[in-house]
């Protein structure tokens, strides 16, 4: 019996791909409305993602097979929603990020800024969740954190054997001090050297394996900053997070109208004094739970001790070892910085951009996205390295003429081919095309109309219970996933009781990437929880805190300078603005 179970596991994936779609059918066949057929789409991908017994890509394109099949939408109308605006600003961000990981710029800047700060701990844990959050807004929390755990776990077995020696050398030093006390007093101590020496060796044993412990601890601590302030890090800009592109998408799909309310710079002066609150607080907590909070020690100006000594000359090599900026790191650099400069005034919102006064003026033409690809355009017309003589540009062939080779470019479309995450282009696009479909097929209607009764909750406390459900369904199942099934039930719903539809939506989609509880939430949990060796009850206990923090932090975010900016206390013109079905296409249905 037990070897039948362990086949049977064996082939879970199989069985869940064929039962699942058999199951779910008498649910079309039923009941024969739009809104069933829409509904048995929306289940099926929902369990072959959580399940994952399907590739995440494959199971995305699951749309434009069955809705045009049950009639829901036409082939085109579907294929449309793969390559939207929202998906070519995150395949520009991408590449983007490709340049800043190919030519190491990231891993220089997050030396310069731990040479800057010093090797106390509790400065190093500062230092470590600055610039691993600082790298996620710009590139994948994958990349921030495999660049950062070995920095992390290097520094710390440097200062850990570094300040081990030095705690012994000056034990050694005060017993020779008394052992020639006590010799010039004339003591006789032969018989006392004799019973202390093991006594000592123990007490040596003792003094490691404490020492052990203590960096062990602080070790793990560590680790986990990295892995959290690297999710944390991703909600402060809209490319960094999946979830953010998603909400960008489903708010031009289903409120055509709203004038570009999300857009790169609104985003980021709403999420980013957010994303600092959350990494204080996560800060406060990782500072409490495993170094604690002797400010004294850890943060007086005391004199540097020679194991921190020793731990700051090894970070300051390895800065050396990057030698001086060449040509194309300082290219990827300004491009980086003009990437920015460019999102920031396009539509800064407090005065015209640089878009509307040029190109703008009529109709919304150039977004954000158009921004990104022309920058990713110059990392392959731009060489990657300029010669200043002409005579260094070539070599010598046999017969003693020159031969000249022109420098590659920035980057090679070889490289990006083989590093760019298709899956998530994919991934986007199935996210899109369901919600269209959703809403075309009147499902999120009939959702919206079936969560009026939430009416009577408060709004504070629904925004509240929303974010907690959606956190703790994000530690079992991707964000994008979480996002794409909730985002357009969550705009009916709050069309339904009659709130803007950001008040919901906004803090749902920074919830959706608070998972630090568990290894399978995201990728990062997963890489450190292999890389430090953790239990799973070591990155529950401080992740569920974590949880509850940020989502205090999403909603007083939501609640302050969020209800000024998007005006959340009143409901907007384009809220009650949704693109709808034309009556030819779709059969008269009852909700």
């Amino acid at each position: 019996m037990g070897n039948f179970v362990r086949e049977l596991w064996n082939y879970r994936n199989f069985l869940v791909a064929y039962l699942t779609p058999l199951l779910l059918l008498p649910l079309p066949l039923t009941i024969n409305t739009s809104e069933a057929k829409c509904g048995f789409v929306v289940i099926l991908m929902a369990l072959y993602w959580c399940t994952d017994c399907v590739p995440l890509a494959v199971t995305s394109l699951l749309p434009i097979v069955l809705f045009p099949m049950m009639g829901i939408m036409k082939s085109e109308q579907v294929c449309l929603q793969y390559m939207g605006d929202a998906q070519m600003m995150g395949t520009g961000g991408l590449i983007v990020a490709i340049a800043v990981e190919h030519w190491n710029l990231h891993k220089r800047l997050a030396l310069s800024i731990l040479v800057l700060l010093g090797v106390k701990p509790a400065l190093l844990m500062v230092g470590f969740m600055s610039i691993t959050a600082f790298l996620s807004m710009w590139i994948s929390s994958v990349a921030s954190t495999v660049l950062m755990l070995p920095i992390v776990h290097s520094v710390l077995e440097h200062l850990r054997e570094s300040e081990f020696e030095a705690e012994e050398h000056e034990l050694q030093k005060k017993r020779d001090s008394q052992a020639l006390h006590i010799t010039e007093t004339k003591h006789s101590t032969e018989d006392t050297v004799e019973e202390q020496s093991p006594e000592g060796c123990f007490s040596a044993e003792q003094r490691r394996l404490k020492h052990n412990q203590k960096y062990e601890t602080l070790r793990k601590g560590m680790s986990l900053c990295v892995c959290y302030s690297a999710t944390i890090g991703g909600t402060a800009t809209l490319t960094g997070s999946s979830s953010s592109l998603i909400l960008k998408g489903q708010m031009e799909k289903l409120f055509p109208e709203n004038g570009d309310v999300i857009n790169y710079t609104s985003w980021f002066i709403f999420s980013f004094p957010n994303m600092l609150l959350m990494l204080a607080v996560s800060w406060l907590w990782l500072q409490f739970t495993y170094i604690g909070f002797d400010f004294k020690k850890k943060f007086s100006c005391r004199k540097v001790s020679h194991s921190e000594r020793e731990v700051y000359a090894v970070m300051k090599s390895e800065y050396r070892k990057l030698g001086r900026m060449s040509f194309a790191e300082w290219c990827v650099l300004v491009f980086f910085l003009l990437l920015v400069l460019l999102w920031f005034t396009r539509e800064p919102g407090f005065s015209t951009g640089w878009a509307s006064l040029l190109f703008n003026q009529e109709r919304m033409f150039v977004t954000d996205t158009t921004v990104s690809l022309v920058v990713c355009l110059l990392f392959f017309i731009i060489p990657s390295k300029i010669e200043w003589s002409c005579w260094r540009s070539g070599s010598l062939d046999i017969s003693g003429r020159r031969k000249w080779k022109a420098p590659p470019t920035l980057l090679h479309w070889e490289l990006v081919q083989r590093k760019l995450p298709w899956n998530i282009m994919l991934l986007l696009g199935g996210a899109f095309a369901l919600a269209r479909g959703c809403e075309v097929s009147g499902l999120s209607l009939w959702l919206g109309k079936s969560l009026e009764p939430l009416k009577s909750i408060p709004p504070v406390a629904l925004s509240f219970l929303l974010c907690f459900v959606i956190a703790m369904l994000t530690e079992i199942c991707s964000n994008a996933v979480i996002s794409s099934i909730l985002l357009p039930v969550l705009a009916s719903m709050a069309s339904a009781v009659g709130l803007h539809p950001l008040y919901i939506m906004l803090p749902t989609t920074i919830s959706s990437s608070l998972a630090f509880m568990l290894p399978v939430a995201t990728p990062p949990n997963a890489i450190t929880f292999s890389y430090a060796n953790l239990k799973i009850i070591e990155m529950v206990k401080p992740g569920f805190v974590l949880n509850l923090l940020g989502i205090l932090c999403t909603n007083f975010a939501v609640h302050t300078w969020g209800t000024a900016m998007f005006q959340l206390k009143e409901i907007p013109p384009w809220a009650n603005v949704t693109t709808t079905p034309t009556h030819s296409m779709f059969p008269a249905t009852t909700p």
